[in-house]
């Protein structure tokens, strides 16, 4: 996803990195050290169950089903196609009545209710209970960091996701939760003001608390997100076979459909597509170019030095495998002994081997070269929302629970160190489900590579509303 949009680290060697497949009304990745590795056999137990609901007057909660447990035997990041670009944003609303000025949300202490009061509290901040999830509002000074951060980087990228947020119907939601029947994140009028004053002048900090409220979609447990990691892998390649450059990227064949089962990895490998005219890259190594299927989009480095992206295209309706898995079953290693390196390993060792492990994961994704990239190295691969992915600043999240776009706050440890800090909704991936689940986008190369490989840990994410959405279901901030 969409472009490309998972533990790259664990999860992709544990199989659980996000891939990123798009949205139904698009076309259009997570780790090299998202390894293809099977996943613990002991599941990461799930969050307490959150307490009885408390709001401050009856909302009637439209029913949907629960997300399913993190699946940390998927592939680690299917990607999926990136929607319809779309026409540039022109700021040319009437002009519009400013806000209120911004009103901080008191600090929420949020205690264990034995029973649902018979009567509601109106005095306290509203806490909807909806199915293993909660809706509770933030003050900004609750982010830790946020007074500190420079906010700077995401005003510019949100600007430009208000290419495509505005295009939405001013009396639709633009995606995500809703309580009782209303968006949680806003219809396309409550982004009219916000998206107006992106071109404006206003201070970062200043802006973000003057337009938006923060919400935790978890209540009190805000710190139980889990949070993996991705990046764009480099690989060595030529837009012709010869020398090293033996080993094809496949555009997308004619004859694709989708939710069609097509030719499967084994049959591809041996030649189902060849004479067809498909090849739009040779890379010189079979296992780097089976991790780039893996994260979905990638950089190819030419001979004569110059660099090419490629993105998801799409893939041929066949089920994901970790190889790591494969080696378990095939009592090759043990399951605590599987990471990328291992199974790099384990195929220098066993050459001969390396085809018929690579053909036990049937899954086969095909790309296609992102030209309006290759001009200029510092842009990200293009996420599911249709827009590069800003390093460091994007995450992939379950779009069932927040929409494409939105600014959202991360506080988790990486191995690079405490990252606490702003970031958008700009992806998705087939192992982020659940309002508790994030996959952080760490950028290009080897650095990000390792970085992405070795995240797998909980945090804290929360999500920014526009004001005027909150207070149409909620009522005026205190």
């Amino acid at each position: 996803m969409r472009a490309v949009c998972a533990s790259l680290s664990v999860l992709v060697l544990l199989g659980a990195c996000a891939s990123r497949p798009a949205p139904e009304t698009s076309a259009g990745v997570t780790p090299p050290v998202a390894d293809p590795v099977v996943a613990s056999e002991t599941p990461t137990p799930p969050p307490p169950a959150p307490s009885p609901a408390v709001v401050s007057a009856p909302i009637p909660v439209a029913p949907y089903e629960p997300p399913p447990a993190i699946d940390l035997t998927v592939a680690p990041h299917e990607p999926e196609p990136p929607l319809p670009v779309a026409t540039p944003y022109v700021p040319v609303l009437a002009p519009l009545e400013s806000p209120p000025s911004v009103v901080r949300a008191p600090v929420i202490e949020t205690v264990p209710i034995i029973s649902p009061p018979s009567n509601r509290i109106a005095t306290m901040e509203p806490i909807i209970d909806v199915p293993q999830d909660q809706v509770q509002v933030l003050s900004f000074d609750d982010l830790n960091g946020w007074r500190d951060g420079d906010h700077q980087p995401v005003l510019v990228a949100l600007r430009e996701a208000c290419e495509k947020i505005s295009d939405a119907p001013v009396d639709s939601g633009i995606g995500g939760h809703n309580i009782g029947g209303h968006p949680l994140f806003g219809i396309g009028l409550d982004w009219s003001f916000p998206c107006r004053e992106t071109y404006g002048p206003l201070d970062a900090t200043a802006y973000f608390e003057k337009h938006f409220v923060p919400v935790s979609l978890g209540g009190a447990d805000t710190g139980t997100a889990l949070f993996t990691a991705y990046y764009e892998p480099e690989l060595n390649g030529s837009r012709v076979r010869g020398g090293p450059y033996q080993h094809p990227l496949y555009a997308r064949p004619d004859d694709l459909e989708n939710g069609v089962p097509y030719f499967d990895r084994a049959a591809i490998d041996a030649g189902a597509l060849a004479g067809r005219g498909l090849e739009i890259f040779w890379v010189d190594d079979p296992i780097a170019s089976f991790f780039l299927h893996i994260q979905g989009s990638g950089r190819i480095r030419l001979p004569d030095g110059s660099i090419a992206r490629v993105g998801f295209a799409g893939k041929n309706n066949r089920s994901y495998k970790a190889i790591g898995k494969t080696l378990v079953e095939w009592g090759e290693m043990p399951l605590e002994a599987v990471s990328k390196r291992s199974i790099e390993d384990w195929i220098t060792a066993n050459p001969a081997r390396r085809d018929a492990l690579l053909g036990t994961n049937p899954s086969y994704v095909f790309f296609t070269e992102r030209e309006e990239l290759n001009a200029d190295p510092g842009l990200g691969p293009i996420g599911s929302f249709g827009q590069p992915l800003p390093s460091n600043r994007a995450i992939a999240i379950d779009r069932r629970f927040y929409a494409l776009g939105i600014p959202m706050w991360v506080d988790f440890d990486a191995p690079t160190g405490p990252i606490r800090r702003l970031t958008l909704a700009l992806d998705t991936g087939g192992a982020i489900k659940g309002s508790r689940r994030a996959d952080f986008f760490f950028g290009a190369g080897d650095a990000a590579g390792k970085a992405a490989g070795n995240t797998r840990t909980h945090g804290q994410l929360i999500a920014f509303t526009p004001r005027l959405a909150y207070e149409r279901i909620f009522g005026p901030l205190l």
